[in-house]
């Protein structure tokens, strides 16, 4: 079975997206994540995958900002003593048979979309890991069709060398990769300059949730009212 999940933490304020500070203070900071969640909720929701899940870092608290899980996408806590724990863990739950294929994704990436999802469980037909490269050195999406505890151990996470690191411990194991496009994070205010710049020019189109936050911080312009004049 194919299966989907999501990474997520509990949009709480001064919890999230702290490095959009000073650029956002910390409750706009956490609409934004909010926002970017809603969206890579939907992406999830729309995947082709037979089960799709959100792992909590945390159980959300009352000072979380509220997140809609979409009906199929069931919930579940992440464990493990660092990210790469947790992600080994998560595998060792989503591939339970043979012919199992899983990816994981983060909420940090506004370009996610579903086909994203089947194209990365795609690609696993022929190899072994598909990786999706962050810009920033990391990576917005891993696959696999196996456990591999090996390609998560010892990564210096949050680090520029979190993809390369990866890629070396996947030729020690002897795993084939795939590689998928480099699509950017949206973690600092450099980040979000360049989403606002590219949506302004009409070069990209954030999603719903996120345009929707991106207008009432200010940062784009209202949307046009279907069918208004035009000058």
């Amino acid at each position: 079975m194919d299966r989907v999940a999501l990474f997520a933490r509990p949009p709480v304020a001064g919890r999230v997206k702290t490095r959009l500070s000073p650029a956002l203070p910390a409750p706009l900071a956490r609409d934004l994540y909010a926002a970017l969640l809603h969206d890579a909720l939907a992406a999830l929701a729309a995947a082709s995958a037979g089960e799709r899940f959100i792992y909590w870092s945390e159980a959300p608290s009352a000072g979380a900002a509220p997140v809609a899980t979409p009906p199929g996408v069931r919930t579940r806590l992440q464990g493990g003593a660092d990210l790469g724990a947790r992600l080994a863990a998560a595998f060792d739950e989503l591939l339970v048979a043979p012919g199992d294929r899983a990816a994981i994704v983060g909420a940090d990436c506004p370009a996610l979309r579903a086909a994203h999802l089947d194209g990365a469980l795609a690609r696993l037909a022929d190899a072994d890991v598909a990786l999706g490269p962050a810009a920033d050195g990391g990576y917005w999406l891993i696959a696999l069709r196996r456990p591999a505890p090996a390609l998560f151990r010892g990564v210096a996470w949050g680090s520029a060398r979190v993809l390369a690191e990866t890629l070396e411990r996947a030729s020690v194991a002897g795993l084939t990769v795939a590689t998928l496009e480099t699509l950017d994070d949206l973690d600092t205010p450099a980040d979000l300059a360049r989403l606002v710049a590219r949506a302004a020019a009409g070069r990209e189109a954030p999603p719903a949730r996120l345009a929707q936050a991106l207008r009432t911080m200010g940062l784009l312009p209202p949307a046009e009212e279907p069918g208004a004049d035009r000058a």
